[in-house]
């Protein structure tokens, strides 16, 4: 009987080598080393395929479209045969130069339809300047055309502009021109914010027709009768409302003519709060930085730090020197003490009321080799062998060395009751890693090897799954427990997604750009505590940098840039939490 489970475990393998003969052969593993941290992954999964994830560029008014109509030898163009003939009042055509921007009632008013590359308009006269173009534009075959102005700048004109006509008439809206059909400067600004939106109209009910940018310069126009709009030209004649919080004028506000009545008040900017604790690599500097990115130290160093529920401690982890441990210090870098020594202790994560930690240990650690049957010993194999180090069969030969050395961890949850009281092993799969505590809830989200489980803190219940997907980050909460926020692994790349609490609804918040020479990866989400705001770590423009984005996914943009400039972030794929927030 025992011969017989041999040969069958031996014809096993051979018929698993037979499927992976056309894979490519390992190289011979060098000698083991061991990483801090280790990945906690046993042995090497099945890639998944890719998720084809939907991508939208983002249009913006810069960008010029590539595709221009055909000139003629003359700078003259013929009209295309789909097209009739053009009005009485038409006295030449244009074509919209840019991906998108708008048509509207009159020279910086409001906007009465979208305006895509290609749309062909029809020009019937022009702003004393030159600066705008009065146009029919036909937005639908089965409608009368629109008449409307649209900027010039935007426009690729197929005419000389002293051929068109000047509008008849007062044109410009708010007053914004002179009779001499200039517009009338009253003053420069700088913008002072990232990215500023310009709009049609004082309010936020009008349309965005362009944006400015940190540091740019604008000539002002006037203000709105409230004072929280200004009307601003820009250095390519563009002309539009922006918020005056976000200017910085060389003329005091209430000395700007009023140029129109605001329609709506500037929405007060949320601005995230609280403390962020971040590492700067796996097992390397602990900091500590305000959310709106002042009061910036060094606490200490280590790993996986997590913020009590009051903020006032940060659990960690350190291995080596005096022993493998779980630590607590306090936020202020204060007080900095063994709570507990344990077998490579990671990721440990407060309960609700502060009283307990949950956190990752090794309960195994050995080296073996990778095989189709699952990880072996030399001494394992050889047996298989009959004795030998390689085995022959019809399709070629397999020998130890083809199989790959590697760590293998088997890793258990463990609550310890930081006051005292009984130390106790959570009800876990053999392999169980990266803990989080449910905001309220005695339960502890983790990872195990098929995906993302729930463990019970206050009963012998077995977890329970929830996603099974194997390339995981280390998930989190968001702080009403509504949603889980994880990074996982598409493809080539690594995104943030968003799940109900349940493991349904998944959302990516982030998605690789359309076009990249290499994988654009976008890990270690931590959430503010009020939920608005979610910080994580990006390679997006080469060497790793903390991000952060509102709680849906939109606005993303570098955190605290120039507070980090002197960090050189490192990551290293082994499910580290990175940040966490307070």
């Amino acid at each position: 009987m025992r011969d017989s489970s041999r040969w069958l475990s031996i014809i096993l393998f051979v018929f698993l080598s037979i499927l992976t003969a056309g894979c490519q052969r390992v190289a011979p593993a060098s000698a083991p080393t061991r990483m801090i941290p280790p990945p906690p992954t046993a042995f090497a999964l099945p890639t998944r395929p890719a998720l084809a994830l939907q991508t939208t560029p983002t249009l913006t008014p810069e960008v010029v479209f590539e595709t221009t109509p055909v000139l003629a030898g003359n700078n003259s163009v013929s009209t295309p045969e789909l097209i009739s003939s053009p009005a009485r009042d038409v006295v030449g055509w244009a074509y919209v130069d840019v991906l998108r921007t708008s048509l509207f009632s009159e020279p910086g008013g409001r906007a009465i339809a979208p305006l895509s590359a290609g749309d062909r308009l029809e020009i019937v006269s022009a702003s004393p300047d030159k600066t705008w173009l009065q146009v029919h534009y036909q937005h639908d075959a089965n409608a009368e055309p629109l008449t409307g102005w649209a900027l010039t700048s935007r426009l690729r004109v197929f005419m000389d502009l002293d051929e068109i006509p000047v509008a008849g008439g007062s044109v410009g809206g708010a007053g914004n021109i002179g009779s001499s059909g200039e517009l009338e400067s009253a003053g420069k600004a700088i913008v002072l914010a990232r990215r500023l939106n310009l709009r049609a109209g004082p309010g936020i009910d009008w349309s965005v027709v362009g944006s400015l940018t940190s540091d740019q310069q604008v000539t002002l126009l006037g203000r709105s009768d409230n004072g929280q709009w200004l009307k601003i030209l820009t250095g390519d004649g563009e002309v539009g409302w922006a918020a005056a919080r976000w200017l910085k004028g060389d003329v005091a506000v209430e000395k700007l003519p009023v140029a129109g009545k605001a329609t709506t008040a500037v929405p007060v900017p949320v601005i995230p709060t609280g403390k962020i604790v971040f590492q700067d690599s796996p097992g390397g500097n602990i900091y500590i930085i305000n959310a709106d990115g002042t009061g910036l130290r060094r606490i200490t160093a280590g790993l996986d730090p997590a913020f009590s529920p009051d903020g006032k401690q940060i659990a960690f982890t350190r291995w080596g020197g005096d022993g493998d441990a779980i630590r607590v210090i306090n936020a202020d870098g204060s007080d900095e003490r063994v709570v507990i020594g344990d077998n490579k202790p990671r990721s440990p994560t407060w309960s609700p009321d502060g009283q307990r930690l949950v956190y990752e240990k090794v309960v195994a650690d050995k080296y073996c080799r990778d095989t189709p049957l699952g990880c072996a010993t030399d001494d394992q194999i050889r047996k298989e062998f009959n004795g030998n180090d390689c085995w022959t069969y019809p399709f070629g030969t397999y020998c130890i060395w083809d199989f790959t050395v590697i760590h293998f961890f088997t890793t258990a949850l463990e609550m310890y009751p930081v006051n005292g009281g009984q130390i106790r092993d959570l009800p876990t799969n053999a392999i169980a890693y990266t803990p989080r505590f449910h905001p309220f809830r005695q339960e502890v989200l983790h990872l195990t090897r098929d995906g993302m489980s729930i463990a019970y803190t206050d009963s012998n219940r077995p977890p329970q799954p929830i996603i099974a997907y194997q390339d995981f980050g280390a998930p989190i909460y968001s702080p009403d427990g509504r949603y889980i926020y994880v990074s996982r692994k598409d493809g080539d790349s690594w995104n943030i997604w968003r799940y109900n609490a349940d493991g349904s609804g998944p959302k990516a918040l982030t998605q690789p750009p359309a076009l990249r020479d290499r994988p654009v990866d976008n890990v270690t989400p931590a959430v503010s505590a009020d939920g608005r705001f979610i910080i994580f770590l990006t390679n997006r423009n080469g060497p790793w940098q903390l991000w952060i984005m509102n709680s849906d996914g939109s606005d993303q943009h570098p955190f605290a840039a120039r507070a980090l400039e002197d960090i050189q972030f490192h990551f290293d794929y082994s499910r580290a939490r990175m940040t966490d927030w307070r």
